[in-house]
């Protein structure tokens, strides 16, 4: 028989259902008594007459029911799956909102402008063979502010063969966005955050309602953010009870006020640093937030999904930056398949750094292999008794055949890391010198083009934005 051995952390398991239960029925407490807030008068007048929606001066209570048949039906939907096992690793920036950018020549940190964004999305595309996916890290500060984000898209499909539709603050530069979306035969949604505490309402919401209005997007997710201590309780299990009213209370208001579009959530809860006033991705409490929030998420029938996250709060490419994303991701990377996030991003999503991209590749790959395990088979532990009896006497195996040939597919070798002792060390660059080698050749080697005619269609969208936004 052979056997893989896989180190793996079962975040399920872990968390008895006595609680999740126990949560799920104070949240139930909460949205009936003290509901959801709304304010905008569309989606109350939407609602208003709903059974099982009781409107009370522009709060909006939910009656158990109504949360229980819809978690019911989420977990008929997805089927409690779980991702499957990747192979290779699959990196992102995620939340592509960098203003800024660290120079690769000077180490400075310099506004993210048109022409360094460019060179930023062309070394996302050529690290397409890492496993690298995603389009323009940031919107350009040159661009006038209303179209800094169709400019952003603009740059990303130009020049990224993996770009998505950039993120929208407006429902006015979303109409542009979008157009551009169906030039790549991309479908488009909006994501709705609920503002902690207890408020659907603000800017997610205002440029999405057009939107569901007309019927004009595929899909919305709803999900929020408390910050346990500043916007939530302090206590972890009472962000997340937050967190659960948060989210499906968002949830059913909008799935029944907009029954024909394809929705889902999400649940988390976040760690703030209420010195600083911000959450602090990377640090240990978040970890735990985040491996929770994967448990209490496939409670409510959601698909597996896990976060092997790169973020942190260090604003250089510094040690700060490698313990905060190396301990989180590694936490991720023992809890099963999914997507390296925030990849070259430092002050959680505010500088891009080319730099430290390289480097979370390397990381990506290492914490792919660990999590890849050990094979145990029946035809190499033959193969081995074979080769000791072959080899013994002789005192060494790098000669031999089975070290030749499968050394490199069973152990990973580093680009950037050096193996090597100090009494057989050579001198050579150090890690960030090779990384901003390899950055300055992956621009210049860069080759995708996007054709002409979506080229052309995208151009002659922009032109119109400007025209019409400025």
């Amino acid at each position: 028989m052979d056997f893989i051995f896989k180190p793996r952390l079962n975040t399920e398991n872990l968390v008895p259902k006595w609680l999740l239960e126990s949560m799920h029925e104070k949240a139930l407490k909460i949205l009936w008594e003290n509901g959801i807030k709304i304010t905008n008068k569309t989606l109350l007048k939407r609602i208003e007459s709903h059974e099982g929606f009781k409107v009370e001066e522009e709060w909006v209570k939910i009656r158990s029911d109504i949360i229980e048949d819809l978690v019911t039906e989420n977990r008929q939907k997805h089927g409690h799956k779980h991702l499957e096992e990747d192979e290779k690793p699959f990196i992102s920036p995620g939340y592509p909102g960098c203003s800024w950018i660290i120079d690769v020549d000077t180490d400075c940190v310099e506004p993210l402008t048109t022409s360094k964004l460019i060179d930023a999305t062309k070394l996302m595309d050529s690290l397409y063979d890492y496993g690298v996916r995603g389009g323009a890290p940031g919107a350009p500060v040159d661009a006038h502010p209303r179209l800094r984000r169709i400019a952003q898209c603009l740059i990303g499909y130009t020049f990224s063969r993996s770009a998505g539709p950039a993120p929208f603050e407006s429902y006015e530069e979303a109409v542009y966005i979008k157009r551009m979306a169906e030039v790549m035969d991309q479908s488009f949604g909006a994501d709705i955050y609920v503002i902690s505490p207890l408020r659907l309402e603000g800017i997610s919401l205002d440029r999405a309602l057009p939107f569901l209005e007309m019927k004009e997007c595929k899909w919305f997710s709803v999900s929020s953010m408390p910050l346990a201590g500043f916007t939530a309780p302090v206590y972890p299990v009472g962000a997340f009870i937050q967190g659960i009213c948060e989210s499906l209370g968002g949830y059913a208001i909008l799935h029944e006020a907009y029954p024909d579009i394809s929705a889902s959530f999400s649940i988390g809860a976040y760690h703030c640093d209420i010195r600083h006033g911000n959450i602090v991705f990377g640090s240990p409490e978040q970890t735990l937030m985040d491996l929770f929030g994967a448990a209490i998420n496939m409670f409510y029938g959601n698909p597996f999904y896990n976060v092997r996250s790169f973020r942190t709060v260090a604003k250089n490419v510094d040690v700060e930056a490698q313990i905060e994303k190396a301990s989180s991701a590694t936490v991720g990377a023992l809890t099963g398949s999914g997507t390296f996030i925030h990849a070259g991003l430092l002050s959680i999503d505010e500088i891009f750094s080319p730099v430290q991209l390289i480097i979370d590749c390397e990381l990506a790959r290492y914490l792919t292999r660990l999590a890849n395990g050990l094979k145990f088979t029946e035809k190499e532990m033959e193969v081995s008794v074979n080769t000791v009896l072959r080899c013994a006497k002789k005192g060494q195996y790098l000669t031999d055949k089975t070290t030749l040939s499968d050394y490199r597919r069973i152990y990973w070798i580093p680009e950037l890391l050096d193996y090597s002792l100090f009494h057989t060390h050579r001198p050579s660059p150090n890690i960030i010198e090779k990384a901003k080698k390899i950055c300055k050749e992956k621009i210049r080697e860069h080759k995708y083009e996007l054709e002409e005619p979506k080229r052309r269609k995208l151009g002659e969208i922009y032109r119109e934005a400007e025209k019409n936004l400025l």
